[in-house]
């Protein structure tokens, strides 16, 4: 049988939680509050007081943050809320015009002359900023304007005109080339140092709006090897759908500036940025590739007779290697199948030899171990 507990537990002493103004009471604070003349209503309010500049703090926190509410509920909020002028139930919510997806909404009361107006969302040179939001953030997904009007259609959402969503897009194309030109030119201040010229290898590699060849836009990115840091891109375009539209080529925007295959492209683009080094004091002296060779071709000897070292990623030869072994399985009768080459057999065959280069970097002979005067096939399987 359990052993009952002798005498009254101990009633444990309030030491204050995240809402007061002191966490902890010693024996001094206790003292004196017991001898203090203040009246137990003043410290409810000084108490009242703290909590409410604690929530306020709070509540500026996550004050950046949008959420979507329900028109109905914002109305039958404020129908209860009583008016600051005359105290009395009652105001009443209009919305008074709408932009985009930012509305200018009017409180006001039934009993009294109080009137006040104000946005649904912060604006920033009388601009609504979540316009210029969700305008970015479906072009950051390759959405754009029908994509967004069905998305608010279904989340019973105003939206924009096409002409505001047009006119957001400019200005955030501007805004958008202003900070990368910025962090392209930070990223090469960052290898030059002090020095007014400086030599670096960079990766060039390009980017297409498609899949395959039949893309109308791409983009050529140069990357500083030793920062991973963009120093230069190249974004080209055979195709401008403003200009097919307006049937006309007089317009000040700047319309296609490539003509030629989708593949051609990084090849193309790969020169106009070693052309661009010239002015910006720097020498690409290294150039790594992801296995296609015309890029390079075209830039070998742009600064002089073999002035640019190409250098390969590992892993691209690696790959390489299976794509030439499927295909030699493919087009050779009797090479695959059961015991012989199968898809399993090349993975490792590939994932070998990428280890057989990274651990033997910078020494072609110990790269090799099996030679044909010394033939050691049985490491290889």
């Amino acid at each position: 049988m359990a052993k009952s507990r002798s005498g009254r537990s101990k009633k444990r002493r309030f030491t204050g939680n995240s809402y007061t103004i002191r966490a902890t009471i010693n024996e001094n604070d206790e003292t004196s509050e017991l001898n203090s003349t203040e009246s137990a209503s003043a410290k409810k309010l000084e108490s009242s007081h703290t909590s409410l500049k604690i929530f306020s703090e709070r509540l500026f926190e996550t004050s950046k943050d949008n959420r979507i509410v329900s028109w109905t509920t914002l109305i039958s909020f404020f129908a209860i809320v009583c008016c600051p002028d005359c105290y009395s139930q009652g105001l009443e919510l209009i919305e008074d015009s709408v932009s985009g997806l930012c509305s200018h909404m009017n409180l006001k009361c039934k009993n009294c002359s109080f009137f006040k107006g104000f946005p649904t969302t912060e604006k920033m040179k009388g601009s609504c900023l979540i316009n210029s939001s969700i305008v970015l953030g479906l072009r950051i997904i390759g959405k754009g304007f029908s994509a967004g009007k069905k998305l608010c259609a279904f989340l019973s959402l105003p939206f924009l005109s096409k002409l505001a969503f047009r006119n957001q897009e400019r200005k955030l194309l501007k805004a958008t080339e202003r900070v990368a030109q910025e962090n392209i030119n930070a990223a090469l201040s960052e290898i030059k140092g002090s020095n007014s010229f400086t030599k670096c290898g960079i990766s060039i590699d390009g980017t297409w709006q498609r899949r395959g060849y039949s893309s109308l836009n791409g983009c050529v990115s140069a990357i500083s090897v030793d920062t991973g840091k963009i120093l230069d891109i190249e974004v080209m375009t055979q195709y401008c759908h403003i200009c097919v539209k307006a049937n006309s080529q007089s317009s000040k925007h700047v319309c296609s500036n490539y003509k030629g295959s989708a593949g051609n492209m990084e090849v193309v683009g790969a020169y106009r940025i070693f052309e661009r080094s010239n002015v910006r004091n720097v020498q690409y002296n290294e150039y790594y590739g992801d296995g296609d060779s015309k890029g390079y071709e075209s830039v070998k000897n742009f600064y002089g007779i073999n002035t640019v070292t190409k250098l390969e990623y590992i892993g691209h030869v690696q790959k390489r290697v299976g794509g030439r072994l499927r295909q030699l399985k493919k087009t050779t009768k009797g090479l695959g199948g059961k015991n012989k080459l199968t898809d399993k057999l090349i993975e490792r065959i590939q994932n070998y030899y990428g280890i057989g280069i990274r651990s033997n970097v910078g020494n072609l002979q110990k790269m090799m171990s099996s030679t044909k005067d010394d033939e050691i096939f049985s490491l290889c399987v």
